[in-house]
């Protein structure tokens, strides 16, 4: 690529030793070359800037940001965004390792398709022998997929985080003119807030390959704060659920077991409007007599027999539960 454009790389780390050096070698060893790498340390009280500190002396591309004090992970990383220069603007995380042609394939991509404002990949699973919740679910070696097109990932974003934040090269110009800032209301899944915002300035996609490592541990926080992770993106999932709904022209505030006497007759070719309102009546605040009413009268033919009986189940059980 002749004349590659500046890509500012942001790394938040807090007690990171472990991993730093493995994880900013990675950066530093990438096959694109034309790299900003502003490295947060975040009040590490273990060797963390000092690993930084000897690793910055061999490459003159690294600016370290150290905090007098752990201002936590949101807090951090908007003072990254705060300081970049480069045309492009990336992420990736403390304990993960970016694989050489990371930023030199999505950055190709970006440059030749001016319509998409921000990419990521496929991730490759490392677990840790004490992985936490999440790395239980997985193997070493296995790659966490993702849709690839923008119309299939603003539908996934419904229902959950199609995008890994940690593989994300993002336009700079969009960051500035929207004054983007991940959000410090919604810990632990600010990822999952600030893609669902840029989803609606922009195009987004995801490279058809495992760029990046992730690791799995017991310590990272979807582990360690794994029950507040969940319930701060089901808040999210009904933000996203209540946008699409008032975009198509059901004019609801926000999804609850109320508004969901609000939705009638439902045209049947929308797949996925009928995948939110099986979501909504497998998560409802209140199981009421009323509701199942409803759903019985307005929904019941909308799906399988399969979700039909687990609808109902929950129903029954919730409402045992109240009387």
């Amino acid at each position: 690529m002749e004349n590659p454009p500046l890509v500012s790389v942001i790394v938040c780390a807090y007690n990171a030793e472990q991993y730093i050096d493995e994880s900013i070698s990675s950066i530093i060893n990438q096959s694109y070359k034309n790299l900003e790498i502003i490295v947060i340390n975040d009040g590490s009280t273990d060797l963390t800037l000092s690993h930084l500190e000897k690793i910055s002396k061999l490459d003159k591309r690294i600016k370290i940001i150290s905090n007098k004090y752990n201002l936590g992970f949101i807090n951090s990383l908007n003072i990254g965004l705060g300081c970049f220069s480069g045309k492009y603007i990336a992420r990736m995380d403390a304990d993960d390792i970016a694989k050489p042609s990371w930023i030199e394939k999505i950055v190709t991509y970006l440059e030749k398709n001016d319509h998409i404002t921000a990419m990521g990949s496929y991730l490759e699973i490392i677990v840790e022998k004490e992985c936490g919740i999440i790395g239980s679910q997985y193997k070493t070696g296995d790659i966490w997929k993702n849709p690839l097109l923008h119309n299939e990932i603003c539908e996934a974003m419904l229902f959950y985080n199609p995008i890994h934040n940690n593989t994300m090269i993002m336009r700079a110009n969009v960051y500035r003119e929207h004054k983007l800032i991940f959000n410090k209301d919604y810990p632990y899944a600010e990822d999952y807030k600030f893609w669902s915002e840029v989803s609606r300035l922009g195009c987004l996609a995801n490279y058809p390959e495992a760029l990046v490592k992730y690791r799995l541990h017991g310590n990272q926080a979807s582990s360690v704060h794994n029950h507040k992770q969940n319930e701060v993106a089901k808040k999210i999932k009904r933000e996203n659920i209540t946008y699409y709904l008032n975009k198509i022209g059901i004019d609801i505030k926000v999804i609850n077991s109320v508004s969901l006497l609000e939705i009638y007759h439902v045209d049947k070719s929308n797949k996925v409007l009928k995948s939110i309102l099986y979501e909504m009546y497998m998560s409802l605040d209140k199981y009421t007599i009323t509701s199942l009413l409803h759903f019985i009268k307005y929904h019941l033919e909308l799906f399988d027999l399969k979700q039909n009986l687990k609808i109902i189940k929950k129903f029954i059980r919730k409402i045992n539960v109240i009387f």
